[in-house]
């Protein structure tokens, strides 16, 4: 772990509860952003035909039986 982290650590060690709620609770909002930026980035690589590689290669494997689709992997017991 660097030092930069390990001294944020230290500090939050010394915040009150309200505090550190408040910390955790932008740093999720910041965290939503970034996710937001991925999914928006997957979803044009995907309507770009992009992933059409990876979802060919996907149902190759499951034609030949190298993995189970996944409706079957949820519904199993």
């Amino acid at each position: 772990m660097s030092a930069s982290v390990e001294t944020i650590l230290k500090e939050v060690e010394t915040l009150s509860p309200t505090e550190r709620e408040e910390l955790w609770t932008r740093v999720a909002a910041e965290e939503a952003k970034t996710l937001d930026d991925w999914e928006k980035q997957v979803e044009h690589d995907s309507s770009s035909g992009k992933l059409d590689h990876l979802l060919a290669e996907l149902n190759d494997d499951i034609n030949d039986g190298r993995i189970k689709p996944l409706n079957e992997v949820i519904n199993e017991p």
